[in-house]
Order: structure tokens, then C-alpha cells, then sequence
């Protein structure tokens, strides 16, 4: 970072630029030595006593035995760094190390995370380079096992007034816009940039880089009231253990992160009835949920006529589909699926033990949600597989595939037609290839790297990806699944949390979760799985379907959508 660069001169009256309960000094009643620097210089007394701090460095055993010994509480790590994943983590230069945050949090310390990819200069920031920073942030941060918090998102350079509008906004409404998985958006950077972004509504809480008193952006100008950390001091060689920290101030605004959460579906075979819910795998909580659920019924909270247990919490999990809407209208899946059970989810919410369940489920089927991870390491949306699992029961209105495979096949042709569009001469099968079951990094990666994948008209219109694996994963997972619920005991209490543990514990089951999406057209293999996709998108009544998702598309993209399907999952 930019540090100690002299201040120019400046005419601003600095009296009302410093309040004590604001910049959480000491409260002495006389003008001290950290009242008057906080007056004339945006670090004050670098001296002062801190809880936090950053660094670039791994907390090791030893450092954090020294940072506690110091007095510190909270320490700020980076999420990740430019190609981390070519290297080994021993050589990570400042991204968080495999087992550091469970030995910061076991160890008695807390966290924030801070993302910095580049971040120098203006033309490290735009609105593609916004989104793909939300994702790259997102995926480190749910990796690493944080919990839904704030990300401290970094502007390190001294960005003028007049250049925050439009690059710095436009990065942060595309950060905005793609973060999800329940995270939310803070700023690094000076005074003034965090102010004006905060005062947009696009980040809610400040990081500020005080230390950088020559900034612009610090002369003259108060520290945001939304501030949560303040970096004030930077010390070289800590302690002479070859290692560097900057000091931080922190206002008590917004909590740092006290523990690692894990994303595992199904936690351990034994049940974790714990009731310490923010620790709790997916699948354990899916089973409490269960356990309130019956125990609510028994209490006469729910009708007698609700059916089975199963059926009323995975109506529940869906509610991101059924009530909100999901990607397109509540209606449409309602339609689809099922209706949403309103009333039980009023009884749920309005539940004291039921709603702090929630409050942690939360982060598995919210809007804005975090997938679970099964045995093999593979990404679950729990509420896309809820409501895709609702549409293969229910479907008797819509096909039930276009509650599954083909309604993401649809989605994905809409995007194949428009790469061929922006890339005129290119092949619609590659793109169809490279779309079709791709990681989330599709951007940056292979054949489409090199095309357009943003409308060339300026019109903000970007290429997304509704039929990647983690979609393809939920499809082919709701098939089997549906198969099981079906066959199993329908009214046993943890019918539901049961085979979704013995189903996302069992690699054996999961090696075969894409074939689950041929099988279920009558497919064996690939030739014999183009055909059934093609006529399963083309058929009477399905033309209506596709259009509602994708629009007018071409034959050849049609049909490049679908042999990309087969090769994917019988590949």
C-alpha cells in the first residue's frame, strides 16, 4: 500500500473533523496528544491503543500466542491472491492458508476478511472486473468456511474526487450485484471514496486507510460514520520476527467473524444435536427444522391435514422459489412445483426456536445463499434442489424436466445465442461446450476467454450461466433423491435430513449423479441422450416452455445445447 505520504496544505477547519466517541479515543476531558494529531493528521497518534489489526502474513501458533500477549482481539487476512490456485499454499504471498482460521478462531482471536486483487490504480476497476472480483471473493470466503459477514473490498490508490463516478461505482454495483451466498459489501480505501460509496448504498461498512495520510481522500475530510476498522499505524519487522502488521481501530459497528462454519453437507454420520445452530452442517439443521416441525404439529400449531414432515420442510427449503420467485416469477413456480405453505412458514418464522434454526438455514436457501458441499467436493443450492425436487413430484401442469435440466438448458441457450451474436463466425457448438456443466470461472477459462461475453452496444448485458455444473448437480441430484423419499418412510420425522445425509455421504451414489438426467429421458449414452434432450425441449407444448426461458433461439443453437448436455453428462 501507499503509506506516510506528506500531507499538502489545506484550509479545511479541522475542529469539527474530530469527536472523540466517533474516532473511539480516549474520553480525558483535555486536548491530549491523541485528541490534537487525530486534529491534524488522518492517522492521529499512531501510538494509541489498538484491538486489531491486518497483516499479509499466516497467524502462526507463535504469532498468535504474541498478538494476544499484545493485546489484540481481531485480525484482517486476505481471501485470496492473483493465480493462487498455481501454487502450493506454503507460497501463498498473502491469501488466508489452509487451517488458519480455525487455529485464529480455537485460539481465542477473531477475523475480518479483506479481498485485493490488483486495486492500484483506476483501470483496475469496472463493472466486469466488479463481478468477477464478487465471485472470485465469494468462492474464497465459502471455501475457507466464513460465514455469512462483510468483505472489505479494496480501493488502494489515492482515487480522486471526480474519478470515484464512474469506474469505483460502477465495480462496487457489479460487486453488489454478484456476491450472494449472504456476504455483504464493505470498502478499504480512504475517507472519501468509503464515504461516497457508502452514501450510494453500495457498501455498508468502512475499512479505512487512515494510515495514507497523504491520501486526497483523507485531507480534510471526516471519517465515515459507518466505519468499522481504521488503519492507523504500520510497524516493519513485528516483535523482530520478520514479519509486518498494520495497527487498526475498531468501532464495535459491525462483529468481526468468531468462528468457521462448515459447508459439509451432512456434517458427521452421527447427528449433531448441539443447539449451538451457527455451527451446525446443512443436513444437521435440516433435521432440527424436522424435530420443531413435528413437535409444533403436536401442539396443534399446524393443520392435521399438513401430510408428511418431509413434504412441509422441503416446501419450506424452497421458499426462495415458491414465495420469491427465484430467477423468474413466484407464480411460474408455483405452477411448476407446488404453492408456497404460507402459513406454516409464518408458524416457522414466528417460532422462538424454529426462527433461530432459520436464521442459520438461512444461508443454504436465502436469496442471497451459499451451496453446501457434499463428499466428493461438489457445490449443492439446496433451495434450486428443493423446488427441482417439488417439480419432478408435483409436475403435473409443467413437464416436470423443465422444473430440472430443461429449464437450465433453455436459460442456457438464451446465452449461447447471444455469444454467437457479439462473436460473429464463431462455433456454436464450442461455445454450447463451454457453457454447458462449466465451473463458475467459465469467463476466464478455455475457448471463451478469448470472445466477447458483454453486449459490444454498451447496454450492461452480460453472459451468465444457468446451466452450469452446480445446476446440472441439483438436477440430476433431485431425480435420485425424489426416488428415494419415494421409496423410503414417508412419515418418519427425519425422513427428509435421512436421505439427503445417506445420499451426500455415499460417493458411490454421487459418481453416478449426471447419468441420473439421461437415464430419466431413457438414455444410455450419448448419441441416445442427444436425442431424447432434443425432443424433450422440441416436443408439443415444449416450444411455449423454451421461448418463456430463452427467447427466440435457432435450431443449430438448439441443438448444439443439447448435444453439449449429453457429451456433458455421458461423458
Amino acid at each position: 500500500r501507499h503509506r506516510r505520504r506528506r500531507a499538502r496544505h489545506h484550509n479545511h477547519d479541522p475542529r469539527p473533523l474530530v469527536r472523540k466517541p466517533q474516532y473511539k479515543l480516549p474520553v480525558t476531558g483535555d486536548l491530549d496528544r491523541a485528541t490534537w494529531m487525530s486534529l491534524f493528521i488522518s492517522h492521529g497518534d499512531p501510538n494509541r491503543p489498538a484491538v486489531a489489526c491486518d497483516t499479509r502474513f499466516e497467524i502462526t501458533a507463535e504469532r498468535l500466542k504474541i498478538l494476544k500477549a499484545d493485546g489484540y482481539e481481531i485480525v484482517g487476512r486476505y481471501l485470496s491472491e492473483k493465480n493462487q490456485e498455481n501454487l502450493d499454499p506454503s507460497d501463498y504471498w498473502k491469501a488466508i492458508r489452509p487451517g488458519e482460521l480455525e487455529r485464529i478462531t480455537e485460539g481465542g482471536m477473531k477475523f475480518f476478511p479483506i479481498f485485493q486483487h490488483d486495486a492500484r490504480e483506476l483501470v483496475d476497476f469496472s463493472s466486469a472486473t466488479g463481478a468477477a472480483h464478487a465471485h472470485l471473493a465469494r468462492e474464497a470466503a465459502e471455501r475457507l468456511g466464513i460465514p455469512p459477514t462483510y468483505i472489505y473490498f479494496a480501493v488502494d490508490f489515492d482515487v480522486l474526487d471526480h474519478e470515484i463516478e464512474p469506474r469505483i461505482v460502477e465495480y462496487f454495483r457489479a460487486v453488489n450485484n454478484n456476491i450472494q451466498g449472504g456476504y455483504n459489501v464493505g470498502i478499504y480505501g480512504s475517507r472519501n471514496v468509503c464515504a461516497k460509496i457508502i452514501g450510494q448504498k453500495l457498501a455498508g461498512s468502512a475499512f479505512v486507510a487512515d494510515l495514507s495520510y497523504g491520501f486526497s481522500g483523507n485531507l480534510g475530510f471526516p471519517i465515515p460514520d459507518m466505519w468499522n476498522y481504521d488503519q492507523f499505524a504500520e510497524l516493519d519487522n513485528y516483535r523482530g520476527g520478520g514479519w509486518d502488521l498494520d495497527r487498526v481501530a475498531y468501532s464495535g459497528q459491525i462483529p468481526p467473524v468468531s468462528y468457521v462454519a462448515s459447508r459439509k453437507a451432512g456434517g458427521k454420520a452421527v447427528v449433531q444435536e448441539a443447539t449451538d445452530y451457527t455451527k451446525l452442517a446443512p443436513i444437521d439443521l435440516i433435521w432440527h427444522l424436522e424435530k420443531r416441525f413435528e413437535e409444533l404439529r403436536a401442539a396443534g400449531k399446524f393443520s392435521s391435514k399438513s401430510g408428511a414432515i418431509w413434504r412441509g420442510v422441503i416446501n419450506y427449503l424452497a421458499k426462495d422459489y415458491l414465495r420469491d420467485g427465484g430467477n423468474i416469477s413466484a407464480l411460474q413456480w408455483e405452477i411448476a412445483a407446488e404453492p408456497f405453505a404460507r402459513r406454516n412458514s409464518i408458524v416457522l418464522e414466528n417460532d422462538p426456536v424454529a426462527s433461530k434454526i432459520i436464521a442459520v438455514l438461512d444461508r443454504y436457501i436465502s436469496g442471497r445463499r451459499q451451496s453446501m458441499i457434499d463428499v466428493d467436493g461438489e457445490s449443492v443450492d439446496l433451495s434450486h434442489l428443493s423446488a427441482t425436487i417439488l417439480g419432478y413430484l408435483t409436475g403435473f401442469v409443467v413437464p416436470d424436466q423443465w422444473t430440472g435440466w430443461a429449464g437450465d438448458l433453455a436459460t442456457a441457450m438464451a446465452q449461447i445465442q447471444k455469444v454467437v451474436k457479439w462473436n460473429p463466425g464463431v462455433d456454436v457448438q464450442v461455445v454450447a461446450d463451454a457453457l454447458i456443466g462449466a465451473r463458475e470461472r467459465f469467463r476466464s477459462q478455455g475457448v471463451l476467454q478469448g470472445l466477447i461475453l458483454e453486449d459490444p452496444q454498451g447496454s450492461g448485458d452480460v453472459i451468465e450461466n444457468s446451466c452450469n455444473r452446480d445446476d446440472l448437480c441439483c438436477d440430476g441430484d433431485a431425480i435420485a433423491l425424489l426416488r428415494a423419499l419415494r421409496d423410503g418412510d414417508g412419515w418418519d420425522v427425519h425422513h427428509l435430513s435421512n436421505t439427503l445425509r445417506a445420499y451426500y455421504t455415499d460417493s458411490s451414489r454421487l459418481s453416478s449423479r449426471f447419468k441420473e438426467i439421461g437415464w430419466s429421458v431413457g438414455a444410455s449414452d450419448f448419441d441416445s441422450a442427444r436425442s431424447a434432450f432434443y425432443s424433450g425441449v422440441t416436443g408439443p407444448g415444449d416450444e411455449a416452455l423454451r421461448s418463456g426461458l430463452a427467447g427466440t433461439v435457432d435450431d443449430d443453437v438448439i441443438m448444439a445445447a443439447c448435444e453439449a448436455l449429453a457429451r456433458f453428462v455421458f461423458n
